[in-house]
């Protein structure tokens, strides 16, 4: 039994050696700025690993998994944001497929950073098709080398009906269209020809004949995508991959299911995605919010939203759009209907095309054409509905003979038998530019939108002391390429401007937005400080000081131009004799010096070179002597502080008096005795 049970092992060994190949892919899911899925099948079950890193000649990074299995998912996490990464995938054993240049992805700048986003849209492209194949190679040729930020499927994305079978050999295994899945990911949406497998036992035309749970939403589609259910790539969680969002740089896209929707008109399923979408868009600040999904608002191409048959395009007009447009959601790109088509920006028009009324559901009757001068300007908020520019482009694979094209929002329009396409969108700083790129490689259709979004922070007040100049900065986010500066009381146009006021002034800026004329001004008010020159006083015998003082002032003594350590008070008791300055510094930074103050020593001394009078101890605690030979009861004696403050006054009691200062603070004192007319001076320290 042993022995059989080893040849078994070892066949089972042997199998996962022999014959290893990749079927699908690697193809890249879920990017996000620190982390990607990478997925792959093989034509027999083996365990998984992914060799990476940021130069293709070493892949010193891996991840394995050790279950054995056909179709792999791998997941790198721990990446560097906005990195370019290189890869292989194969086994434990050896490499499979990768270990090139060609093998490669980057990684999402930051969350919300301000950087350029090219974003490519194709709808119903899954037939095989040589429609499909020269509008992906047209695209690559336009892009060259910017390549692809964000690559959004519109959903039909394999016809007849979303089968794994058909994902494979008209998609996967497509020579001119395969080869772009191992560098470029892709965030899909789901169409009703998806559906037909989805659904399989209760479907009508891709419709459901009754509701359906989210949880019961399986089939090819959902095996093949990996999209972030819980946030990761930014978004309000949806909790399942029937739709979801996500954002890049300063993009917020979410990923809508049109499909949801049932014949019963339960509504369950719209009303479901209904309220995440106003959780997810509550929650959104990023400046352009892009939504994308299978069955149009508006269309008069292969399908028709008036026809009573469309209940889809119906229900996603009437409970979808509104939501979109209460919170001022830019662009919505659909496929389904085999034509290319562009709406003005419009809100409010939820019926069919007869109910549309321009003079209240049109906001721009421009062609939006940037050259022209008639780019589309909103605001930057959310909160009030400007417009939404509306997309179809299912003719990316997909044609139709004879559309009427003649729906009263669009713009422009293009179809027939031979009528394929892409829809491109740039995006930089507060621009949004739409392009719509034929399989024959002309540009037929462009707009621009932008958006009124400078934010400029007013400063505190500046001070500024005399004489002196300051370079004032405006500090402020958004804007265009094209920004007009200018001040008041300056003739600078920058955002900088240098001043040297001789007065208290404020200077007014000025930014104006040349291409969506939004101004904004800020106000610097620059304080000139007024300073008084410090002049040195012997406030008290033996102790200098000056008049200056008030909070935030700061001051340095000087003794023959030299700082004297730890001398900062506005007050200073010297030791030596010298010549003395102090300077003051002034809350706002400005500082002045006083004129030099020739100081002596032992001023009692120079009063009278004899004189006799002694204080011990000194330093003192709580009391001191005063000696004073042949004093007398008629002498009296003085105390003042170091400000200059009469402390206290007293007689002396003979030649030696005692005195209490114990209620005296800890600092420098002066001692005057009056005697005969002669003042005596000596200073003493009392500490604790």
């Amino acid at each position: 039994m042993k022995y059989y049970y080893t040849i078994l092992l070892g066949f089972i060994s042997m199998s996962q050696v022999v014959a290893q190949t990749v079927q699908r892919g690697p193809y890249l899911q879920m990017p996000t700025h620190q982390s990607i899925k990478v997925m792959w099948r093989t034509d027999v079950n083996t365990n998984t690993k992914v060799w990476y890193g940021t130069d293709s000649t070493n892949l010193n990074l891996s991840v394995t998994i050790n279950d054995n299995l056909k179709d792999h998912i791998a997941e790198l996490t721990g990446l560097a944001a906005n990195t370019r990464y290189y890869y292989a995938v194969g086994t434990t054993s050896s490499i499979l497929i990768g270990n090139s240049g060609e093998f490669t992805f980057k990684t999402n700048p930051l969350p919300g950073a301000n950087v350029p986003v090219r974003i490519w849209s194709i709808g119903d492209f899954g037939r095989a098709s040589a429609g499909q194949i020269q509008v992906k190679n047209t695209y690559e040729n336009y892009t060259g080398d910017r390549g692809t930020d964000v690559w959004l499927w519109l959903g039909d994305n394999a016809y007849n009906d979303g089968s794994d079978a058909e994902y494979q050999s008209k998609l996967f295994q497509v020579n001119g269209f395969s080869d772009i899945f191992h560098h470029l990911p892709f965030w899909p949406s789901p169409g009703n020809h998806d559906y037909n497998t989805v659904w399989e036992e209760s479907t009508l035309l891709g419709i459901p004949y009754s509701n359906i749970p989210f949880a019961s939403h399986e089939g090819p589609y959902f095996d093949m995508v990996e999209v972030p259910k819980y946030g990761e790539a930014g978004g309000f969680p949806s909790q399942h991959e029937v739709f979801y969002s996500f954002d890049y740089g300063d993009v917020h896209f979410l990923s809508l299911n049109s499909e949801v929707y049932d014949y019963t008109q339960t509504f369950n399923g719209i009303n479901q995605m209904k309220t995440w979408i106003e959780n997810d868009l509550q929650q959104n600040t990023r400046k352009f919010t892009i939504a994308y999904f299978h069955q149009p608002p508006y269309s008069k191409g292969s399908h028709d939203s008036d026809d009573a048959f469309e209940l889809v395009m119906k229900a996603m007009r009437e409970k979808i759009i509104p939501v979109l447009e209460s919170y001022d959601v830019d662009l919505v790109i659909c496929g389904h209907s085999h034509v290319f088509e562009r709406s003005y920006p419009i809100k409010g028009h939820y019926g069919n095309s007869g109910s549309y009324d321009p003079a209240t559901m049109l906001m721009d009757g421009s062609n939006g054409n940037f050259d022209d001068g008639n780019a589309y300007i909103k605001d930057n908020s959310q909160t009030t509905s400007e417009g939404t520019i509306y997309v179809v482009c299912g003719n990316s694979g997909s044609s139709e003979s004879s559309p009427t094209l003649d729906h009263p929002i669009m713009h422009y329009t293009d179809g027939g038998s031979n009528a394929m396409g892409s829809f491109i969108v740039d995006v930089n700083k507060n621009r949004l530019d739409g392009y719509y790129l034929k399989a024959t490689g002309e540009i037929e259709d462009e707009f621009t939108l932008f958006k009124k979004d400078i934010v400029a922070q007013t400063p505190a007040p500046l001070f500024i002391c005399p004489g002196e100049s300051l370079d004032l900065t405006l500090n402020f986010t958004g804007g265009s390429d094209s920004l007009i500066f200018s001040w008041t009381n300056s003739t600078a146009t920058s955002a900088t401007a240098t001043v040297s006021p001789a007065i208290t002034t404020t200077y007014q800026a000025t930014i104006t937005d040349v291409y969506t004329g939004q101004v904004e001004t800020v106000d610097f008010v620059v304080n000139v400080q007024s300073l008084q020159a410090p002049v040195i006083t012997e406030t008290i015998p033996g102790s200098l000081g000056i008049d200056i003082t008030g909070t935030g002032f700061t001051y340095q003594w000087f003794i023959n131009g030299n700082p004297i350590a730890g001398a900062t008070n506005q007050y200073f008791t010297p030791t030596f004799s010298g010549n003395y300055t102090v300077t003051v510094s002034y809350p706002g930074g400005c500082s002045q010096t006083s004129s030099v103050f020739e100081f002596q020593s032992n001023l009692s001394v120079k009063a009278n070179e004899n004189n006799p009078m002694k204080i011990f101890p000194n330093p003192a605690i709580s009391e001191i002597s005063v000696f004073v030979p042949n004093g007398s009861t008629n002498d009296s004696y003085t105390i003042f502080d170091q400000t200059g403050k009469l402390i206290s006054t007293g007689q002396l009691n003979g030649e030696t008096t005692k005195i209490n200062v114990s209620n005296l603070k800890i600092g420098i004192y002066s001692l005057t005795i009056d005697q005969n007319n002669q003042a005596y001076y000596m200073n003493f320290i009392l500490e604790k």
